[in-house]
């Protein structure tokens, strides 16, 4: 049933309107046409297929990225600045977003709230095996994927791909990935299909490219090849179909298989936990896309929380963490807001959370993650500040980088859903900006089945050579 409705030509013509995205532009109509030499028109031109960096730019620092003492002083300044609003600022799960008793299994009881008893969490429910098509929603890849299996991590009972990896080199962080909505772990390996290779597709954004000839290497396998250890998380996206009240209709219910933070967090928190409660010696890094780096960053807080409370099993989180690295995350709202209030569901509820990208104000879920001023996004980038506090690092400083495509111009953005403010982090030297060219998308025609690649811009940041790169770059510093 719902492979139909994805491929039903009347819900393909109204994509955007259904997963509530106004598309690349809050302005004027935006760069539509088709992507060229770091423009928004011509055909796909130098680096088109999502390797180098035309004349928009691609890579390269945006910010300082920074010492410690340059975060430091930011971290100062921004307490000085915001000193009154710090004595009454809470990061606390927010009251919207927690509920006892009810049925997780129902939306109108769960829908907006964190789903925290895995034991009964519709999602928390592990694969038998993974291949080239663990996806419901993009489901004809032909690649080779890395192979691995279903992870058996004590304390975690969620789902997660353990890939294999035969040189493991444990002076290295342990890496995991973190894939956005309506998608799984297969954001991060390759996709191919010989019907699509070298025809021309049109995004999201209004334009067209054409589509890879040959299969491209993602990122699990580049990182595999470095002797990374790496664990996919999936937070089993198709399960939402198991909903009790679960409506398919592509006008009032979530065909597309949204899901929001508080599905989302709680599975990611205790995968986070487990795999540093059990490689204590170890450190982690965390590389996440679209969704999946405002639930990092929250199950982050949360762990945080657990740790200060002395919470039986908590982990200090920020202490074993290396790299965070945060790929097209809606930190300042997003795209999709008019989503918000149009549907009960967790179509309408993540929209909520996440707020406008267009004219944001911050929203019951970003205040305890950003904090007055961002100035909670960055615990431990100094190696002591956290949260309001100082000294909550055990000296271990955190490194963070956001990737984001470049704008086209103010109010004009290529990416679907953020756009370079709305994707940062207004910490300057406890971050660092990665810009990539409006080039960089991702050209394999990766994600939905039927409609290839319509949204290549916004998975540029996560699939595109110059963003593997950097994000390469990033965990071997």
């Amino acid at each position: 049933m719902l492979r139909y409705l994805v491929g039903c030509a009347c819900v393909l013509v109204s994509l955007m309107f259904l997963l509530g995205c106004d598309g690349g532009n809050d302005g004027d109509g935006g760069g539509g046409g088709t992507a060229g030499t770091g423009g928004s028109g011509g055909t796909a031109g130098i680096g088109g297929s999502g390797g180098a960096a035309g004349i928009g730019g691609s890579g390269g620092s945006a910010g300082s990225g920074g010492t410690v003492k340059a975060c430091s002083d930011t971290v100062q300044a921004k307490q000085a600045q915001f000193a009154a609003e710090l004595a009454s600022w809470s990061i606390a799960d927010a009251t919207e977003m927690v509920r006892t008793g009810g049925d997780q299994a129902l939306e109108a009881d769960y829908a907006g709230r964190y789903r925290d008893d895995l034991a009964t969490h519709p999602g928390c429910v592990s694969r038998s095996a993974y291949d080239a098509n663990s996806e419901p929603l993009s489901n004809d890849n032909e690649a080779d994927v890395p192979s691995g299996s279903s992870a058996v991590i004590a304390g975690y009972p969620c789902a997660a791909k353990a890939y294999d990896q035969a040189s493991e080199d444990t002076s290295k962080p342990i890496i995991i990935l973190v894939h956005g909505n309506s998608s799984g772990v297969t954001s991060f390996e390759a996709y191919f299909n010989a019907a699509l290779a070298g025809t021309e597709v049109s995004t999201g954004a209004g334009f067209t490219f054409t589509v890879d000839s040959t299969a491209r290497e993602q990122l699990a396998a580049k990182l595999i090849a470095a002797g990374y250890r790496v664990i996919g998380y999936d937070g089993r996206v198709d399960l939402v179909t198991t909903l009790t009240d679960w409506d398919a209709d592509a006008t009032t219910g979530n065909p597309f298989l949204s899901i929001d933070h508080g599905w989302n967090v709680p599975m990611l928190q205790r995968l986070l936990k487990s795999v540093m409660s059990n490689n204590p010696t170890r450190k982690v890094s965390i590389v996440a896309f679209s969704l999946g780096a405002t639930s990092t960053r929250d199950a982050l807080r949360r762990l945080y929380n657990e740790h200060k409370t002395s919470a039986e099993g908590a982990v200090h989180p920020f202490a074993q963490l290396k790299d965070v690295i945060l790929l097209s995350g809606a930190h300042h709202g997003r795209s999709s807001y008019s989503a918000c209030g149009s549907f009960s569901h967790m179509r309408g509820t993540v929209s909520c959370e996440l707020g406008d990208r267009a004219a944001f104000e911050p929203t019951y879920f970003t205040k305890p993650i950003n904090g007055p001023g961002d100035l909670f996004g960055t615990p431990c980038a100094d190696g002591s500040f956290a949260f309001g506090e100082a000294e909550q690092c055990e000296d271990n400083v955190v490194t963070y980088t956001t990737v984001t495509m470049r704008d086209v111009a103010e109010g004009i953005y290529q990416d679907e859903f953020v756009s370079e403010s709305s994707s940062g982090l207004d910490m300057p030297g406890c971050v660092t900006k990665e810009l990539i060219g409006l080039e960089d998308f991702d050209a394999s025609g990766y994600f939905f089945t039927s409609a290839p690649g319509f949204f290549a811009n916004h998975f540029g940041a996560a699939r595109s050579d110059a963003a593997m790169q950097i994000i390469l770059n990033k965990l071997a510093d």
